[in-house]
């Protein structure tokens, strides 16, 4: 039987790998036959959701690191700093950076082992301006604004647009609640493809007064019908989901973990199907 790591190595092998490995366990939990290609599918989309990465102690302490850093100066440390931090070669840290981004830890530039993305944090400018006190970060959706806010664990207001288009709208976190719940939420992208590009399924995911806005919203951009999720909803699960990101050790949820998230918040479906 293989496990996780070699789960990844083999679903990176494509068709070949997966017919390889005909009778043997593309996951801990699942076992896979060469007649079964829609339990292999399945696998080959739990794999790409999670990334094909396995994960160090030392990459999960830089993640950690990187995240309470951003939280502290409003941006990222440059990543000779972060070594310094660390105390080891820049070397090591880039390397480190790089496995995170290959398990979908966080997202680096295209062109370069810069941060991108740091979950919840928008490293440049995105749809929501998060304040609390007298600071500020980017997010690229209300919901990893609300993540900002329950990671900080304090009151904070979150700048967005309905729809992203031209009406502004503030979300307040004042005492652990969220005090607008008479807007919707609404998540265009299905979980299975938010790592296809988390960029477009974050920019997906906006704010509505009404279902009907929703639709008209669809239809004029063309894009899917996703979830509609109440923003209290959205914000009890951004506070399970983020509650715990600046505190040591930063951990990476599995697949299963993220599925039984899912489904503690009553978010079931399709939609909602990793795999």
């Amino acid at each position: 039987m293989l496990g996780g790591a070699a789960a990844l190595f083999v679903w990176f092998k494509g068709k070949v790998g997966l017919r390889r490995a005909a009778t043997q366990s593309l996951h801990p939990f699942v076992e896979v036959s060469a007649c079964d290609p829609v339990a292999a599918q399945r696998i080959m989309r739990k794999g790409r959701w999670m990334g094909g990465a396995t994960l160090t102690p030392f990459d999960l302490t830089v993640r950690g690191e990187l995240t309470r850093t951003i939280a502290e100066l409003d941006h990222a440390p440059a990543n000779e700093s972060l070594a310094q931090l660390l105390g080891v070669p820049l070397p090591t840290i880039e390397q480190a950076l790089r496995r995170l981004h290959d398990a979908h830890a966080l997202l680096l530039h295209p062109h370069c082992c810069v941060p991108w993305v740091v979950h919840p944090f928008a490293l440049s400018p995105g749809s929501c301006w998060v304040q609390s006190r007298d600071r500020g970060w980017w997010a690229n959706c209300l919901y990893c604004g609300m993540g900002i806010a329950a990671a900080l664990q304090r009151d904070t207001t979150i700048h967005t647009r309905i729809g992203g288009e031209h009406e502004p709208v503030v979300i307040h976190i004042h005492d652990g609640q969220l005090q607008e719940t008479a807007l919707i939420f609404h998540l265009s992208t299905p979980v299975s493809a938010w790592w296809d590009n988390v960029i477009h399924a974050c920019a997906s995911f906006q704010p509505f007064h009404s279902e009907a806005d929703v639709d008209a919203w669809c239809d004029r951009h063309a894009l899917p019908r996703g979830a509609i999720v109440p923003p209290s909803s959205m914000w009890a699960f951004a506070t399970d989901w983020y509650g715990d990101y600046l505190r040591k050790p930063w951990l990476k949820r599995s697949t299963d973990e993220a599925e039984a998230l899912f489904l503690k918040h009553g978010f079931t479906g399709k939609f909602w199907q990793i795999s």
